[in-house]
Order: structure tokens, then sequence, then C-alpha cells
């Protein structure tokens, strides 16, 4: 008993310290997690299932080394859009898919900074999985054992809230939602390299700004980005109907929208 009691005393200390630093789990139905700051969100899974690969077999240490070297190269390769990036690498069944997208408003040395951050955290967290996905403030990065360019993926998926409630909800989703619908098609638009669009509205009742972004894997046609997007603004109210900000991540498209700016130029948007 006292043994126990001795254990209990050095150990509690150091939970409650390493306590702050664990990832907080994002949304009631994800799968995956976000930092408590929600600066980056990964996922491993994808539809619902896990695909694992054992890295110390033969399949499974090429798949390794392909996902290694493809992830690893695009950050400082200058031969590669910094805005966007699509490739393969390697031959069935351990091809690797990888997709990488900058935010629309971001620098493009900003956009390589942000790659290379992410491509750690990604391979710490899914090390072992064939399937993953960070999205990150400034980017997102994600890799498949399957084909992924051109198709539309809209799970798995995840809300991050603010902790600003809003009390005048209805006006807000007022303005907030043809907001959406308007930039939805603006971004649907856009060209094989860039779909992004940005803006904001006034809330008459409060005097309330709303900024917003909305953005597409530029790889999906104009259909399946409106409707990437569509199905992120009907999630709204279930992620933070009731909140000054929130983001709806997927793995094709994304939303975001605060009561304070956030974008940091869009001199960068065509």
């Amino acid at each position: 008993m006292g043994s126990s009691r001795l254990l209990i005393f050095f150990v509690l200390p150091i939970l409650l310290v390493l306590a702050p630093l664990a990832p907080t789990i994002v949304g009631h139905h994800t799968r995956g997690a976000c930092t408590g700051k929600a600066d980056y969100c990964w996922s491993c899974v994808d539809n619902g299932g896990m695909q694992t690969f054992n890295h110390a077999s033969n399949n499974g240490g090429i798949y390794r080394q392909n996902l290694n070297t493809l992830l690893s190269s695009f950050p400082s390769d200058p031969k590669i859009n910094p805005i966007f990036y699509s490739s393969s690498l390697g031959q069935a069944p351990d091809t690797v898919n990888a997709i990488a997208v900058c935010r629309g408003d971001v620098a493009p040395e900003d956009c390589r900074t942000c790659f290379k951050n992410s491509v750690p955290i990604l391979l710490q967290y899914c090390a072992d999985q064939k399937k993953g996905i960070i999205w990150a403030e400034r980017c997102t990065v994600r890799y498949s054992n399957i084909s992924i360019s051109g198709v539309l993926k809209d799970e798995p998926v995840k809300f991050v809230d603010s902790p600003n409630e809003i009390s005048n909800a209805e006006e807000y989703k007022q303005v907030r939602d043809p907001l959406f619908e308007n930039l939805s098609e603006k971004a649907a638009a856009g060209d094989s390299v860039l779909k992004f669009a940005a803006g904001n509205a006034s809330v008459p009742v409060t005097n309330e700004t709303i900024y917003a972004t909305v953005q597409c894997s530029p790889d999906l046609d104009k259909q399946n980005c409106s409707d990437c997007l569509k199905e992120s603004i009907s999630e709204i109210p279930e992620c933070c109907g009731r909140k000054g900000g929130g983001r709806v991540l997927r793995p094709s498209c994304y939303l975001r929208f605060e009561s304070n700016p956030f974008l940091e130029s869009l001199e960068q948007i065509p």
C-alpha cells in the first residue's frame, strides 16, 4: 500500500503537467484529433475503416519508403507548384498518391514552410496507415494507397468551433449562409490551380462582421467542388451554429468563418 501511494505521489504531478499538451478530440463523430488550439488536425482513418501495413514486411517496407520519399520531396522541389501539389510514386500495390493544397491567401514561401512542417507530423501520427491527412492553419496534406486526384472525398470530416458564443444565432445565420453560398460559387468557378474565395459581411442587428473563406482541392471539377462545399455549409449548425467562428474540414474542401480577420494577404489571390 505504501509503495502504491508513493507511486501516485510521483506520477500524478507528471500527468498534470503533461495533460495540457495532449491533443483535444474535436467533434463527437470525428476520427482523429486536433491540437488544443486547433493549429492542426489530423486523421488516419478513411470512410470508417483503418488500413494498416506492416512496415516490417517487404510490401509494408516498400510502401513506407515510397511514402517517405514522396512526402519529403515536394516541400523543397523547385519544379513543384508551391500552392498545389499532386503526385504519385511506386508501382501497385505499393503506389502512394499525395495531394497538398495551400490556403489561397498564403504566400508561396509560407506554403512551402507549411508543407515542410506538416509532413513530419502526419508521418508521426499515421506512421503505419495507408491513408492519412493533416489540416494545418495554412495548408492540407494527404496521402492514400488509392487514386485521389480529381476524386471527391468528403470523409473524414472535422469540426472546429470557436469558443465565442453568439446571442443572435438566427440573425447571424441569415447573413452567414448567403455569404458562404456566394463564396462557394466563386471558388467552384476557379481553375485547376486555385479554387478559393474569401469575403465578409455585416450583421445588421449587432453590426458584427463575419469573415469567411472557402476552398476546394483544385483537382476537383466545378460540380464536385460545389457539392463538397454545399455539404459543409449544411453542417455548420452541427459544428458551430451558435458560435462566432468555426471550421468544417474535409479532404476535398474546407470552410471557415470568424468574427475577426484571419487571412494573411489577398494579394496572393489571382
